[in-house]
């Protein structure tokens, strides 16, 4: 058994009981476990991703593959994960199950296993999506409008670098060139560091 297999079943047995009656199976991360150049970090899963069990699988993870086609990557170069890792849900005004974002206790909860998974896999840079991992690897007080195409220091002590999650872009489209830029100044630096 890898570590990071190690992590995941010590995870399973410490979540199970937390939720007694209730469905929240946690949706892992996946790809390359082994110093990958990036490792990229998400909210938390949505029903697709927990109905595949896999991160990054629903609309947001077509515009995950767009970032991956612009950066010249696939899926198993790099690793993929969520700070949280089961799906954060309300009930709408419609009576739907919908997501949300993960609250303060679920992030109280999972950001230590993220710690754990980040130095297990030893990616070479961290690329937050959104606010959530951004806050949750730095400072709750910055937003991702400050400080997104930019590296900086987190509390992992790998290059963070901050980018607008990939579902924004589908509520905002006048975001898309924003994005792109940004994903540009991403794949120099890396070039840029080989």
């Amino acid at each position: 058994m890898t570590q990071l297999q190690a992590l995941y079943a010590d995870m399973q047995k410490f979540f199970q009981p937390l939720w007694p009656g209730e469905d929240k199976p946690l949706v892992l991360g996946e790809g390359n476990a082994f110093n990958p150049p990036l490792m990229l970090i998400g909210e938390a899963p949505g029903e697709t991703e927990v109905i595949k069990r896999r991160p990054f699988v629903g609309k947001a993870g077509k515009n995950l593959d767009e970032f991956l086609s612009m950066m010249e990557m696939k899926r198993e170069d790099i690793f993929i994960s969520n700070v949280v890792k089961i799906r954060p849900t309300d009930i709408g005004p419609t009576g739907r199950t919908r997501n949300r974002a993960p609250n303060k206790e679920e992030l109280a909860l999972f950001i230590p296993w993220l710690m754990k998974e980040i130095a297990i896999v030893q990616p070479k840079a961290l690329v937050t999506l959104g606010n959530v991992p951004l806050k949750a690897l730095t400072d709750p007080r910055i937003t991702i409008g400050d400080c997104h195409g930019t590296f900086m220091d987190c509390q992992a002590g790998v290059p963070l670098f901050a980018l607008y999650h990939p579902a924004s872009i589908i509520y905002r489209r006048a975001l898309m060139p924003v994005y792109q830029a940004d994903v540009l100044t991403l794949k120099e630096a890396l070039q840029n560091t080989k």
